[in-house]
C-alpha cells in the first residue's frame, strides 16, 4: 500500500469519527417543547366619568309674586339652553349648597345671606331681584323693583284703556308716594284727563283707605268715586279682597291691578301690571356667562291676564296696537329716562 492510500484511509476514518460524535450528541438532546400561551383576559377600559354639567338655579322663594316667577322660568329655561347649560328651580340655598357647577344663581327675593354666598363661590354668578337700595360685589348683579314705577305704568295704562280717560283707584292710605306715581302716569299720558261727555269730570277720581280696613270699607269707598262715573278701576293690593271682588263683579266698571284677580274678580279684569325682574337679564347675559357682574338695573314692566270687558261706554281691552304704544314708555321707566315722581 502506498503512502498516498494510507493518508486517504487515515482521513476517511477520522471523518467517521467526527460524523458519529455529531450523531451522538444529537441523540442525547431533548427537543425544546413550546409551551401553549395562556389565554390572558383583555383588560376592560373602564369610561372616564364626565364632570357635571355647568347649571343654571332659579331660587324661586315661597310666596314669590307668581307672574313674576312664571316669566323668571321662561326666561332662564331658554338663556340656559341658549348657552348649553343645565337649568335647576330651588325653593332655597345655603352656603355649603353652592357647587362649582352652579354657573349662574337667579334670586327672586334677596336673602340676607348673600353676601356671604357670593363670597364662597366667586366663580359663581349671582342675580338678584329686590327692592332694596344695594350696592352688589363683583360676582353679584341687582335687577331693582321699583314699586313706584310699576304704580306710574299703572296709571299710564289705565288711562290708556279707559273710555273718556274715566279712571279711578283704590289704594292704601299709607303708601303716599305709590299712590302718587299711579296719579303721575295718568297725567304723563292725558295731561288734564277731562271727559268730554257728560259727567265732564277730571280723572283720575282716588279713594284712600287705611290697608286693613274690611271689605265693606273699600265697598264704600267705590260707591263715593264711582259718583264721578269710573270705567276703568285700579285695585291696589291692600284693597283687594274676594269679597271686593264679587261686589265689583256686579258693577259697569273694567278691574286692573299688579296681581293676577281671584276668581271672583275675573268676569271684570282687564289687565294685571307687574314689575318683571328677568327681562333685563336679557341684556346683561353676556356679561354674566363671561364673569362680569356688580351691575345694577331697573326690572322692565309687564302684563298678563290680558282680557276683554264690556262696559257702557264701550269695550275695554289692552290690544297689540295699545300694547306697542305703551312698550316705548315702559322701556322709559327701566331707563330711569322718566321719573315716577318728580321733585321728590
Amino acid at each position: 500500500m502506498s503512502l498516498i492510500t494510507k493518508s486517504r484511509g487515515n482521513v476517511f476514518g477520522i471523518f467517521l469519527v467526527i460524523i458519529s460524535m455529531s450523531l451522538l450528541a444529537g441523540c442525547g438532546r431533548n427537543p425544546e417543547t413550546t409551551q401553549p400561551a395562556e389565554n390572558i383576559p383583555t383588560p376592560t377600559i373602564l369610561p372616564t366619568p364626565l364632570p357635571a354639567a355647568d347649571r343654571v338655579v332659579l331660587i324661586r322663594q315661597v310666596n314669590v309674586d307668581q307672574n313674576l316667577a312664571a316669566q323668571a322660568e321662561s326666561v332662564l329655561r331658554e338663556l340656559a339652553a341658549g348657552s348649553g347649560l343645565e337649568f335647576e328651580v330651588r325653593e332655597s340655598l345655603i352656603n355649603n349648597e353652592v357647587t362649582p357647577d352652579m354657573k349662574v344663581v337667579v334670586f327672586l327675593e334677596r336673602p340676607e345671606n348673600l353676601g356671604s354666598l357670593a363670597a364662597s363661590a366667586p366663580a359663581t354668578q349671582f342675580v338678584a331681584v329686590t327692592s332694596d337700595d344695594w350696592n352688589p360685589a363683583d360676582n353679584i348683579s341687582v335687577i331693582r323693583l321699583r314699586k313706584e314705577n310699576t304704580a306710574f305704568m299703572a296709571g299710564y295704562l289705565a288711562a290708556l284703556l279707559a273710555p273718556n280717560y274715566r279712571v279711578g283707584a283704590l289704594m292704601s292710605a299709607e303708601e303716599a308716594s305709590y299712590n302718587q306715581a299711579f296719579v303721575n302716569g295718568v297725567y304723563y299720558f292725558c295731561g288734564f284727563c277731562s271727559s268730554q261727555i257728560f259727567p265732564n269730570n277730571a280723572y283720575p277720581v282716588i279713594a284712600t283707605r287705611p290697608a286693613s280696613s274690611p271689605p265693606t270699607a273699600w265697598q264704600e269707598a267705590f260707591n263715593e268715586i264711582n259718583a264721578s262715573k269710573v270705567n276703568v278701576l285700579f285695585v291696589s293690593d291692600g284693597a283687594a279682597s274676594p269679597e271686593l271682588f264679587t261686589f265689583l263683579s256686579t258693577m259697569d266698571v273694567a278691574l286692573i291691578g299688579t296681581q293676577s284677580p281671584t276668581e271672583e274678580g275675573r268676569a271684570r279684569w282687564v289687565v294685571t301690571i307687574f314689575a318683571d325682574g328677568t327681562a333685563p337679564l336679557r341684556n346683561i347675559w353676556p356679561d354674566i356667562m363671561a364673569g362680569n357682574g356688580g351691575k345694577i338695573l331697573n326690572a322692565s314692566i309687564n302684563v298678563a291676564d290680558n282680557m276683554f270687558v264690556s262696559v257702557q261706554d264701550g269695550l275695554i281691552w289692552l290690544s297689540e296696537g295699545k300694547y306697542n304704544y305703551a312698550l316705548r314708555t315702559m322701556d322709559f321707566m327701566r331707563d330711569n329716562k322718566i321719573d315716577p315722581l318728580p321733585g321728590n
